[in-house]
């Protein structure tokens, strides 16, 4: 049997709350006092997930901008509110090393396994060991978790909103056109939130034109994406020596 939940009423609050989420379960991370930047940005990033849409998100190095997006992959997860989340990294390697630091708060958040533990109570079970899942049982039924470097697939629980949740990685000149992947129940589907980390490498920041190109080709994967979805969710994360937040909402 799962633990049950600590609190099911902080759970709840935190919901369709992004900003509460954040200093709920993160309150290590987000120990500052919130700058109006950062809350037009939880804003943005809040409606990105709930509802949908597309902006770019420019803050000065060190303010916070991947915690926040890891953060929002996290909350996207555990609600359920998109069933396939994307990271796109400006590498691929960097991509990872964002999975990585989401997988590393789902073992060890000792505040997000208290309330979410259909999410964090299987993953502890593995112990670290990958080769765990395709053997791992709940009430007599497969999880289908899956816990590699490039991709999550959270535990398929019976009534969980994270049921089968899917987290894969991209770098920028990766392919996002054409991901997909079929559910236990039969549906297939495709990347509804994806998140753009600091797309610019030292190379293709000093060249306006790979800049262009490689602007062009995720867009063009993004809209190629869009057009097979009702609601596509964009984050784009670009890092910038400016304090204040640029958002372009479609």
């Amino acid at each position: 049997e799962l633990p049950p939940v600590e609190n099911p009423e902080r759970k709840e609050a935190c919901r369709l709350d992004f900003k509460l989420f954040c200093e709920t379960y993160f309150p290590e991370v987000y120990a500052l006092e919130w700058s109006e930047d950062h809350l037009r940005a939880i804003a943005k990033i809040e409606k990105s997930v709930l509802k949908g849409g597309l902006f770019a998100l420019a803050m000065s190095r060190g303010s916070g901008k991947s915690s926040l997006t890891e953060t929002a992959a996290i909350w996207a997860m555990c609600y359920g509110h998109r069933e396939f989340v994307v990271v796109v990294g400006a590498s691929e390697s960097a991509a990872l090393e964002i999975l990585d630091s989401i997988k590393t708060e789902l073992e060890v958040n000792e505040h997000l396994a208290a309330d979410f533990p259909e999410v964090c109570y299987p993953i502890a079970a593995l112990d670290g060991i990958a080769n765990r899942c395709a053997g791992q049982l709940y009430k007599g039924e497969r999880t289908r978790i899956t816990w590699t470097s490039n991709e999550i697939i959270l535990p398929t629980i019976r009534g969980a909103a994270s049921s089968g949740v899917l987290v894969r990685v991209a770098g920028i000149t990766g392919r996002i056109r054409g991901m997909k992947y079929k559910k236990p129940d039969g549906r297939t589907i495709r990347p509804e939130f994806v998140i753009v980390d600091d797309p610019q490498t030292t190379e293709s920041a000093g060249s306006i034109e790979q800049m262009t190109v490689e602007q062009r080709e995720l867009q063009a994967q993004i809209e190629d994406q869009s057009k097979r979805l009702e609601e596509l969710q964009v984050e784009i994360n670009r890092q910038s020596n400016i304090s204040a937040v640029q958002d372009y909402a479609r």
